[in-house]
């Protein structure tokens, strides 16, 4: 019998059960929760390298019903979950690396989605990401441009369809974009893992669509990952980033201004792809 996993943090001490894998496509590179079909149980949507995403309806109880699949474009990296259409079902954009666009699908309320639309982007898109970035409120999408080395930003017109991308320089090979507000000023900010590059990049948004260039922070080798999140209750968004080539996770406190502190870094195992955060005990 396998043993349960223990997560040490600080002085607590965490055990989760043994994990339940349920069947996905082919590869399956990244997942997105939300509710598709408006029972108010989480759903899972997950992204496969195969050239599709599954669909697994959740029943409340930590199970999944058997997927269903919707074609994608070419080698899907990323999923992220949004409204927009404005008819207050979740709908999905992927990030198609091979295809080198986003692809669209809207959700019908139910579980399932409609015909995929695409909307070009740079070289590669790693990572997608949603957010309102000009104060319109409809949803607009943010990409990382693998081998374009740059950011791209798709405004919504909230009728499910996007405007061109506008482009901003990255640094070497993004992997990952991630939203949050790092300077208190309650527009949506940008950051990168430029993976070749060993850093991130934080891009701060003006509020009407468009961002100033990157400032940079040092991370372990190969960021692959970011999340953002409170991490020490000080009221600042910081970043967790997960450095594959380092085998560590770095945080980096927000001093609220935009900027941050040197990484403090943290173990791990190998293979450190993707990172996330939530409050895991409850305090």
């Amino acid at each position: 019998m396998l043993s349960p996993l223990t997560l040490e943090i600080s002085t607590c001490q965490i055990t989760f059960t043994m994990s339940v894998s349920f069947v996905a496509g082919s590869s399956p590179l990244s997942v997105a929760v939300s509710d598709f079909n408006g029972d108010s149980q989480q759903d899972l949507a997950v992204a496969n390298q195969g050239g599709n995403v599954s669909i697994l309806l959740g029943y409340g109880n930590g199970s999944f019903g058997t997927q269903t699949m919707f074609p994608t474009g070419s080698s899907p990296f990323s999923v992220a979950v949004g409204d927009f259409n404005g008819d207050n079902q979740t709908d999905l954009a992927v990030a198609n690396f091979g295809s080198n666009n986003v692809g669209v699908l809207l959700g019908y309320g139910n579980g399932s989605f409609g015909t995929l639309t695409m909307f070009p982007t740079g070289i590669a898109p790693n990572s997608v990401a949603v957010g309102d970035f000009n104060g319109d409120n409809h949803m607009d999408l943010a990409v990382a441009n693998f081998a374009s080395s740059s950011m791209g930003v798709l405004l919504g017109y909230g009728n499910g369809s996007f405007a061109a991308q506008m482009t901003y320089p990255a640094g070497s090979s993004p992997t990952s974009v991630t939203v949050g507000d790092f300077n208190g000023d309650n527009r949506l900010d940008l950051v990168v893992t430029n993976r070749d590059s060993s850093n991130v990049g934080v891009s701060l948004g003006y509020g009407n669509g468009s961002f100033a260039a990157q400032m940079t922070y040092s991370t372990g080798s190969t960021p692959y990952s970011v999340a953002v999140g409170d991490l020490n209750n000080d009221n600042k968004t910081d970043l967790a980033v997960a450095n594959s080539g380092s085998f560590n996770m770095g945080v980096l406190l927000g001093y609220g201004n935009g900027s941050f502190a040197a990484p403090m870094t943290y173990l791990t195992g190998s293979d450190l792809y993707s990172i996330a955060v939530t409050d895991f005990h409850g305090d």
